[in-house]
């Protein structure tokens, strides 16, 4: 009888183990998402942190927080698309450029509806919970 006991203190000890990986795993996909991917400190775009001052001067809205170049590269891609400008301001700043803030962009989108779907929102209320604990 004394080594069923044991045994079921074995599984229990095993099923807290893995809890508790879960819960990890769960806490550092919040982190990465807020922490890594809204970071108000850094641009959206390149990841370099950010000029207080660039932040103040802005004169356009922009969906993303970003630094002055990619702000500047941000303005040209907008321009561009509502056919305000032509010829892009540098060569490089080609139609494969133009697709590369496009897929950013909607990118980008895509990991805000991410954030609104109901299974990440039941994921926010599950890390809750276990901070209640």
């Amino acid at each position: 009888m004394a080594e069923i006991l044991e045994f079921d203190k074995k599984c229990q000890d095993l099923k807290s183990s893995r809890d508790t990986v879960l819960r990890q795993r769960k806490i550092e996909a919040l982190r990465k998402i807020f922490q890594c991917t809204r970071c108000m400190l850094k641009c959206a775009k390149c990841g370099t942190q950010l000029e207080t001052e660039m932040q103040e001067s802005s004169r356009y809205a922009t969906p993303y927080t970003f630094c002055r170049n990619c702000y500047d590269e941000y303005q040209e891609y907008r321009e561009r698309i509502q056919k305000e400008q032509a010829n892009p301001k540098y060569y490089w700043h080609n139609n494969t450029w133009m697709k590369v803030w496009e897929s950013w962009l909607d990118h980008q989108r895509w990991l805000d509806q991410y954030r609104q779907s109901k299974e990440f929102l039941q994921l926010l209320q599950e890390v809750e919970d276990l901070f209640k604990k």
